[in-house]
């Protein structure tokens, strides 16, 4: 990603639902090692050793909910569109301002559409989102299909505007070659 962006944007998975969820899981380990290590009562039928319930603790009471709410969504339109989804994508995808042929803000349906929230869909029509129902969707040149979920839709498809309409027309237009021609 460039040094200067025309538009920026990080969401996390801070959906009230997901909360729930990482808390609810959260709380089984914490509830074994206060009762087992800190009362002193072992925890359940069959007590695991309080060494593998500080390790239960820690894996599934701190690591696991820490990385669950470390993953969050990048959007930044520069030199180009870069969309990196941590921790999942060790580098961001980079859609060239050359290879948009067209872009709009709508509300989609996530869990209809691409099946729910996350780096969705196949290779010609990828979401990444997570959370909301607004996003831009681009149309490359080569036929795929992008969508980018955005809390602030309008600003990042004016950012893409700016971007395809300042941005040098040096390319091609790619050929579609069917699997009868091969």
């Amino acid at each position: 990603m460039s040094s200067y962006a025309a538009f920026r944007e990080t969401q996390y998975l801070r959906a009230w639902w997901f909360v729930l969820l990482i808390s609810s899981i959260t709380v089984l380990p914490w509830w074994g090692a206060i009762s087992q290590l800190v009362l002193g009562e072992p925890w359940g039928n069959n007590p695991a050793s309080d060494g593998f319930m500080l390790f239960f603790l820690v894996l599934f009471g701190v690591l696991f909910p820490a990385f669950l709410f470390y993953i969050h969504l990048t959007v930044e339109v520069s030199d180009a569109v870069y969309i990196r989804f941590t921790p999942f994508m060790l580098k961001p995808r980079t859609i060239r301002p050359q290879d948009i042929f067209s872009h709009r803000a709508e509300e989609y349906d996530p869990l209809g559409e691409y099946g729910g929230w996350g780096i969705k869909g196949f290779s010609s029509n990828r979401a990444y989102n997570v959370s909301g129902r607004k996003g831009v969707r681009l149309v490359l040149r080569d036929g795929k299909m992008v969508m980018i979920g955005s809390q602030r839709a309008e600003e990042l498809s004016s950012a893409i505007s700016a971007l395809v309409r300042t941005s040098p027309r040096s390319w091609t237009p790619v050929q579609r070659i069917s699997m009868e021609d091969r």
